[in-house]
């Protein structure tokens, strides 16, 4: 298993006939963000959700995946706001063979902090392997826009989105691609979070799958279900009702 790098480290890349395959895997942990806020004082309860993420780390170095991926979900409960630890539980859920949970998890971390880099250098890796090229070369070079120009990530994140756009040639690279990736962060397949039409309704939709996950004893995807139906529908006092009790219910475990 990886261990936690100050810096950002790459899958390893094998070429073979313009094409790329990832074969050995590392992720970018470091919680690397532009335009960082200035520290404030945290909660006891945003302190224990950053212990929690701590714990996690050293479980996920020895290769304990379920207890730090159980440790990660705490943390979120805790403190629902904390994008670094969307982006622990994305390569926890990428390794554990969840891609849908990844994908949600690491665009969580983006809806939280758009600029949060290392996110997006994963979500781009993430979408290579899954051969989703259009929308890895967009992570790219959202990655490549927002890093430091100095930074060596920020060189391979734009040397990655010119293979991509190499290797999906003669289509119209640059401007076609932008259109077809541009609503990534709206249009996510299978009901995921993000904002759609009629956001009542499927934030009515979302609180039945949390209410279900409740009845399961699953409080992490039911808190996670309910605050993806708050956001799309934040007036909602059902869903804040639930999300306390569920908080409440989970802390007590």
């Amino acid at each position: 298993m990886p261990n936690k790098f100050p810096g950002e480290k790459m899958r390893k890349l094998i070429l073979i006939s313009g094409c790329f395959v990832f074969f050995v895997t590392s992720y970018v942990f470091a919680a690397e963000s532009v335009n960082d806020a200035p520290e404030v004082q945290l909660t006891e309860v945003q302190t224990e959700a950053r212990e929690y993420r701590d714990q996690g780390l050293k479980l996920q170095e020895i290769g304990d995946l379920d207890g730090a991926m159980k440790l990660y979900q705490k943390a979120t409960v805790l403190d629902p706001a904390y994008q670094v630890v969307y982006n622990d539980l994305g390569i926890i859920y990428e390794a554990k063979g969840m891609p849908d949970r990844a994908e949600e998890s690491y665009l969580k971390c983006i809806k939280i902090d758009p600029n949060y880099l290392s996110a997006y250098s994963n979500l781009a890796i993430f979408y290579e392997n899954e051969r989703k090229l259009g929308k890895a070369a967009y992570c790219w070079k959202k990655r490549m826009d927002l890093g430091d120009p100095g930074d060596p990530w920020t060189l391979k994140a734009r040397q990655r989105f010119e293979d991509i756009r190499l290797a999906l040639s003669p289509r119209p690279a640059a401007d076609s691609q932008e259109r077809d990736v541009v609503g990534l962060m709206k249009d996510v397949s299978n009901e995921k979070y993000i904002l759609r039409h009629d956001d009542k309704a499927f934030a009515r939709n979302k609180l039945r799958q949390a209410r279900f996950s409740y009845g399961t004893e699953d409080y992490a995807t039911a808190i996670r279900e309910a605050l993806d139906a708050q956001y799309l529908d934040p007036d909602n006092k059902d869903i804040e009702e639930f999300i306390q009790k569920t908080q409440n219910r989970a802390l007590t475990q």
